[in-house]
């Protein structure tokens, strides 16, 4: 399964250990996604304005193994975005067993413009103390906010 292959036989048998199957990645299910903001579309100039948007990946019996999120803090003027006032990442919901590593890709632009974008990638481990690291994932994301308030976003849970 590290490679992206597997059999139905593959996944039954690691669920027939549920202490196992509890902390390997379900690759049937499809990520979940959302996002939280604390901004109404309007022609208001503020600072504070954000966006979190949010993966979550699911373990084979369907338990979370990790939420990662991506948060940008901005500030606009009704139409454009005119700065950033912080971008960034964190876990929530996480197993003992994930370890956040480096920040693989960090950018961002069109601050200034109608719309800026920030852009972050982060490398994860699954990492047992008997047995070492056995995984990695790599969540992204790429938000988009414009002066108006509204924001799109796309990425994966790894």
């Amino acid at each position: 399964m590290a490679d992206g292959t597997y059999t139905n036989e593959d996944l039954e048998l690691l669920k027939s250990d549920p202490e196992i199957a509890a902390q390997v990645p379900d690759p049937t299910k499809p990520d979940e996604s959302s996002t939280t903001t604390n901004d109404d579309a309007s022609t208001h100039a503020v600072c504070g304005a954000y966006a979190d948007v949010w993966f979550r990946k699911r373990s084979l019996l369907g338990s979370s193994i990790y939420v990662w999120h991506h948060r940008v803090v901005y500030c606009r003027d009704g139409s454009r975005v005119t700065s950033w006032q912080n971008r960034y990442d964190y876990l929530s919901d996480a197993q003992s067993i994930v370890y956040m590593r480096e920040l693989q890709v960090n950018q961002a632009g069109g601050v200034g413009t109608t719309s800026a974008w920030s852009h972050l990638q982060r490398h994860l481990e699954y990492c047992v103390a008997k047995y070492g690291c056995y995984a990695s994932m790599k969540p992204w994301s790429r938000i988009t906010v414009h002066g108006n308030a509204t924001y799109s976003y796309t990425g994966s849970a790894g």
